[in-house]
């Protein structure tokens, strides 16, 4: 700037005292009031972005410890549903866990403070409070000593029933994992946060200047500045009844030895804390200090100084307010909004009277294994590319932001065929290039169209959501329109998982029965268990509600409910009638999650004394090419058991011959899909082929869904073992069945 300013001619400048006197006192008084205006400007700017740093420090903390809390709950919950029987079982399954939600490890204690941790360590006498032994909500401790690693953590507790006993969960988080959310840098550093209770002592120091525990911050501050004098103290009580009253506020103090500071508090929404946010006066002093010194000695200058630093201050105080809204808004990877963007300004777009609304939520289809097979900053290039080519992909006029991992959120006006902008979207992203390497991508999209009575971002984010998942998996399909048959679909759901715990207490699930026949003498070989729901005077069929247990884990507690009923009958059977007929029941791949599942079939076994060779648990094809599922291993420990192993629906998983080998089945069910499309003319039939392979492994073959003579003909010619449909029986009543028993019609 001193280079661009230069005087001219300035050797024959001659200095007229006269008027040099009056026109320095002139720009001196006005330097003191263009400084005091600055001043003031200044403050104000200091004082808003200090606010907003405050509450954006207090929503991301606030969230931080609210996701944390959710898993604890949704983690208690699981427990009380039943899901785990033993400690041990609660530990394992939510291992890996830990890492994700940033814990360090877990305890589980009862009410003398005794128990274990999830990393091995005994525990002993812990001082448990009622405040941890909390069923209603989760308990988040304030700052306390650990136990183990002598490191200050917090607790997030919650208690709950196992095996007839209460204990409580214990999740630990390191206190310092906290404080990195409080390392807010302002002004070259000097500014700081504090975390404090509602009585105001300090559970966090981001200035890392308090070094005992359980220090009141307003006397830290008293003493530190020895602030005696009246007005100080006047601001401290306020801050302090403000903080008790549960207000948020900004403040400016200035003690004795004449240091200013600028601060803000704000309630985070749990257990009353606050954060203050801090920042000496001296972070922005120093311009003004230049600009005053360079006042008094050249008095010309001043007023381009006095441009200067304004400028100089607004530049700034917009770097930092860019560098805090980047912080808060931005999506570091794809520089698109984040979720905090999406949602804020969702509120504009929502009351907006423009009819057309449509809000699109997409990801990418197994984008895992893009991460597996490239690392970590490679995927993060594509989603960049990817943001890039949605956001210049649609229409003007949208909001689009990622939310998290691969999945993105629009928010879009457009009047005309919205299937072509999805269509658009679709093929812009079919192929990205990546480091000259071309990656094909599958993306799935979910779409919901606003009604003028959506005010709620979440709500429609969440149809968009569900919408989106109702292509996962399905080929050729790459969008999905919310519709009023999904939202009936869905409060249907919502209905029968609301009664679902009742209906099994009140046995509203009953068992029937489906005959299988031999194909030799054409009678009773044996019967597949089926369930029906029966609420309400009406009957709901399993593919309404099975899907759904399946997905809510509830599948786990029904198969054991009618493993048991058929095990009851069995053994009434064999009492009434001595008969032995085998029964065939399905087992969701749920359970194979859990390789020791089948200790509980066999608990239910020895309980009615029924013989093991005639139950056959049945597991469907798709359960074998589930890379997460040691199938395998656990097919073995269920023939270790006892038990016959059938595969159902062969033939429609793709599940390869290799694995086929490895399996220990005794049968394989045939699906109803190839009895259908079978030229019954012609030995080219796929179905031909697959008795063949079935043979070659030396298992029985069942064949479903035969419900015409030609086509039991047809099975019967094959030389299979046993037919099953409604040629012969349509699923049936266990009285009826009973009846194949007293005419001694069982092969």
């Amino acid at each position: 700037m001193k280079e661009k300013y230069k005087y001219i001619n300035q050797k024959n400048y001659k200095l007229n005292v006269k008027w040099i006197l009056p026109i320095f006192i002139f720009i001196a008084i006005l330097s003191v009031f263009a400084f005091r205006y600055i001043k003031t400007l200044t403050y104000k700017n200091i004082y808003k972005t200090i606010s907003e740093l405050g509450k954006q420090t207090a929503t991301q903390l606030n969230s931080s410890i609210e996701e944390q809390k959710k898993f604890v709950e949704t983690a208690v919950d699981s427990i009380n549903r039943g899901y785990f029987k033993t400690e041990s079982e609660i530990f394992d399954n939510f291992a890996d866990d830990l890492e994700n939600y940033h814990f360090t490890r877990f305890a589980i204690l009862d009410r003398e403070g005794n128990g274990i941790t999830s990393d091995g360590y005994t525990v002993k006498d812990y001082p448990v409070t009622d405040d941890y032994f909390n069923f209603d909500d989760v308990y988040l401790s304030e700052n306390r000593k650990s136990t183990i690693s002598d490191v200050q953590i917090n607790i997030y507790s919650k208690a709950f029933k196992i095996n007839g006993e209460e204990k409580v969960l214990f999740a630990t988080v390191y206190t310092k994992d906290y404080k990195e959310i409080l390392l807010r840098r302002l002004y070259n550093g000097l500014g700081g946060t504090y975390l404090i209770n509602n009585d105001g002592t300090v559970l966090i120091d981001s200035f890392d200047a308090i070094k005992e525990n359980n220090v009141n911050l307003y006397s830290f501050i008293i003493n530190k500045h020895n602030a005696t004098d009246d007005k100080s103290l006047d601001k401290i009580n306020q801050i302090k009844d403000d903080i008790e009253n549960k207000k948020n506020g900004t403040f400016d103090i200035t003690f004795k030895d004449n240091d200013t500071y600028f601060g803000h508090y704000e309630n985070i929404g749990i257990n009353d804390w606050y954060v203050i946010n801090i920042v000496p006066a001296t972070a922005m002093a120093d311009e003004l200090n230049h600009f005053i010194a360079i006042t008094l000695g050249v008095c010309i200058a001043v007023n381009l100084i006095i441009i200067v630093i304004c400028v100089y201050i607004d530049i700034s105080n917009q770097m930092k307010n860019r560098k805090l809204y980047k912080a808060a808004y931005v999506d570091s990877v794809t520089l698109l909004g984040n979720e905090n963007y999406f949602k804020e300004n969702s509120k504009i777009f929502l009351n907006s009277l423009k009819e057309n609304k449509y809000i699109i939520s997409l990801d990418v289809n197994k984008f895992k294994v893009f991460n597996s097979l490239y690392g970590y900053e490679f995927c993060n290039k594509l989603l960049n590319i990817l943001g890039e080519k949605i956001k210049t992909g649609i229409p003007k006029n949208n909001i689009t932001c990622r939310m998290h991992n691969d999945v993105f959120a629009i928010l879009l006006e457009y009047d005309k065929d919205i299937e072509k902008v999805l269509e658009k979207l679709h093929n812009d992203t079919a192929v990205i290039n990546v480091d000259n390497i071309p990656i094909h991508l599958n993306i799935s999209m979910g779409v919901y169209k606003l009604k003028k009575s959506d005010t709620d971002i979440n709500k429609v984010l969440d149809k968009a959501y569900i919408a989106r998942e109702q292509i996962k998996g399905t080929y050729g399909e790459y969008y999905y329109m919310f519709d009023e048959a999904l939202e009936k679909a869905l409060i249907e759901d919502e209905n029968l998982e609301t009664s679902m715990e009742s209906a099994l207490k009140n046995r509203e699930f009953k068992v029937i029965y489906q005959p299988k026949f031999s194909t030799v003498d054409e009678k009773i070989a044996g019967a597949e268990s089926l369930v029906r729901w029966y609420k309400d005077g009406k009957v709901i069929m399993p593919n309404n509600f099975i899907p759904l247990f399946e997905k809510n884990k509830f599948i786990l507690k029904l198969d054991l409910y009618i493993f048991e009923q058929v095990c009851k009958d069995l053994a009434e059977w064999k009492e009434k009638y001595n008969a032995d007929l085998r029964v065939s029941v399905n087992v969701s791949k749920e359970h194979f999650t859990n390789e020791n599942f089948i200790d509980e079939y066999v608990k239910i076994v020895e309980k009615y004394n029924v013989d093991r060779n005639n139950l056959e648990l049945e597991i469907t094809e798709s359960a074998t090419i589930d890379k997460n599922i040691d199938v395998v291993k656990i097919a073995n420990k269920i023939k270790d058991c006892g038990f016959r192993i059938s595969l159902d629906d062969f033939g429609t998983g793709y599940s390869s011959l290799a694995m086929l080998q490895e399996l220990p089945i005794d049968v394989i069910k045939i699906d109803k899909v190839f009895v259908d499309k079978a030229d019954y003319k012609s030995d080219k039939n796929i179905i031909n082929y697959m008795v063949l392979i079935a043979k070659q492994l030396r298992t029985d073959i069942v064949v479903e869904g035969v419900e015409t003579k030609e086509q039991a003909d047809f099975i019967k010619a094959l030389k299979c073992d046993m037919i099953q449909g409604y040629y012969y029986s349509k699923p049936i009543e266990k009285e009826a069945i009973e009846e194949y028993f007293t005419k001694e019609t069982i092969s």
